[in-house]
């Protein structure tokens, strides 16, 4: 199977040098993990993005791409509005955080709409009133039972963006 040749390579948790822009205080490792749940935060303006990724694609087992590594090292995101944010500000004015790795795509998925809800990331403006604290302008329709649950490291950052958002 493509996707377990992949994962081989990785043994053991990626040093921070590995990590490409990503800043991250739980161990990253891609063979032992389905993806990450990060947030992105734009210094200059106070705004915040929720968002997950995963670290191999998934797909149909004929597909050509199955199993091989997404190019998580360099993502930043697939807002528009944060996209368009980084060429205005400079990259160097965002913070790009791994928050927590999730084993299985249930459990990336609903950590991801679990910290949308709480920061309450569709209604919560900057304290001027002039923009949206969060660049998130959706979130995710989860129809099943996630099998892993948001874990304490997710829920304290949670607790943490919520009371910068004050």
């Amino acid at each position: 199977m493509t996707t377990s040749k992949s994962k081989k390579k990785y043994t053991k948790p990626l040093l921070d040098s590995e990590l490409g822009h990503w800043e991250s205080n739980v161990p990253v490792n891609p063979s032992t993990a389905f993806g990450f749940l990060y947030c992105i935060e734009n210094t200059a303006t106070g705004q915040f993005y929720w968002g997950k990724k995963q670290f191999f694609h998934g797909g149909k087992r004929k597909s050509k791409t199955k199993g091989k590594e997404m190019p998580w090292r360099t993502y930043t995101g697939s807002s528009g509005h944060l996209k368009d944010d980084i060429e205005i500000h400079g990259y160097d004015k965002f913070k790009f955080v791994i928050v927590e790795t999730y084993k299985t795509k249930g459990g990336l998925y609903y950590a991801e709409a679990y910290c949308q809800m709480l920061s309450d990331c569709m209604t919560k403006m900057l304290p001027d009133g002039s923009k949206p604290r969060f660049y998130n302008r959706q979130i995710a329709a989860i129809r099943f039972i996630p099998r892993e649950e948001p874990t304490e490291i997710t829920k304290k950052f949670i607790t943490k963006i919520k009371r910068r958002c004050r």
